[in-house]
């Protein structure tokens, strides 16, 4: 593969652009009569403008190229092909002639689109560094860029801008097919991402009567409610995980909502009409929610009928709610058996 400057791909004779924010017929036939220049240049070459999350629709689309292919050479016009690319949906329309692999563009697509800074809305670096974590834990097969994106819910951009970060930290193994996945759990980095990174939005809850149940009852009281967008996580889902772990009880109930913050939460009062939601962050809280933006939740049913969040989830919650050395040692403990393995 070559480029020509940071905005075309060259792929044999073919010459790729990536355009963004076309929504008029004025800068569509812009591009095309640029294309006719180009061609009485260098009549050897085909030219390709994918237009990425358009308003303009395939119909659209076909009625003002062929206007355009009428007025020009029958040579220039079988050298000139448009195509609509859209994040969530992949390639809408594409043309028959033309035989650049679509995962090469694609992987051009989603870089251009991280040098402009445009992309979609979606999980963060976090939530795929997260699913990477736990890949390389589960001794899971590697991954295509594309599959990341489907399980995290985060857009190509921001997906390829971590697995760049990732190899410039030498953390990433490329199979000769394109699928990643990481080399070693990437403490460092994952924590300043994951624990320390303020992305990630937790809601706090104390018992208002003063009499608390325990953080075991209310887990009960959860499954009790047979949620399947809710589980549990922090201690209680860690010693799932890892029965070792270095604490008598739970301090509170660690949970786990499939979706952002904006989720519905009357399942706390369902739950335990008690509590009542803290603003602050030096109260002492009894339940903790935490937010899993990712498409895929990898939630899991324990022998008992728990619901409980992922190893890499509840790991996370332990360093955030304060419990390092019982963190430290169970990532430790996940690591050696990793290796054992």
């Amino acid at each position: 593969m070559q480029k020509k400057g940071s905005s075309d791909l060259v792929w044999q004779n073919w010459h790729v652009c990536v355009k963004s924010g076309i929504f008029t017929v004025r800068d569509l036939r812009s591009i095309l009569v640029s294309f006719a220049y180009e061609l009485k240049v260098a009549p050897e070459n085909r030219y390709l403008c994918i237009l990425v999350d358009s308003k303009f629709t395939s119909a659209r689309l076909e009625s003002e190229l062929h206007a355009f292919k009428s007025i020009i050479s029958p040579q220039m016009a079988e050298q000139i092909d448009l195509t609509l690319f859209n994040q969530d949906e992949g390639f809408i329309h594409f043309p028959d002639r033309c035989n650049v692999p679509q995962d090469l563009l694609r992987e051009f697509i989603y870089e251009q689109l991280a040098l402009t800074g445009k992309h979609s809305p979606g999980a963060t670096r976090s939530a795929v560094l997260n699913l990477m974590a736990l890949q390389w834990l589960t001794r899971g097969a590697p991954q295509t860029t594309e599959a990341l994106c489907r399980a995290s819910g985060a857009s190509y951009p921001t997906v390829f801008n971590t697995i760049k970060r990732l190899e410039s930290e030498n953390l990433i193994i490329r199979q000769s097919d394109r699928r990643v996945s990481l080399k070693r759990f990437p403490e460092n980095l994952w924590r300043r991402w994951v624990v320390d990174g303020e992305t990630r939005k937790s809601i706090r809850f104390k018992d208002l009567s003063g009499q608390a149940r325990t953080p075991e009852d209310l887990a009960e009281r959860l499954k009790n409610l047979n949620l399947t967008n809710v589980a549990i996580g922090g201690v209680i889902g860690a010693k799932h995980y890892y029965p070792k772990l270095d604490i008598t009880g739970s301090p509170r109930l660690d949970l786990v909502v499939h979706g952002g913050i904006k989720s519905n939460l009357e399942f706390i009062k369902k739950m335990d009409p008690a509590l009542g939601e803290l603003n602050g962050l030096v109260e002492p809280a009894n339940v903790v929610v935490h937010f899993l933006p990712r498409a895929d939740s990898l939630f899991i049913s324990d022998s008992k009928g728990f619901l409980l969040a992922d190893p890499i989830e509840c790991l996370a919650n332990l360093y955030q709610g304060g419990l390092d050395h019982q963190a430290n040692d169970m990532l430790s403990a996940l690591t050696i058996d990793h290796e054992r393995m």
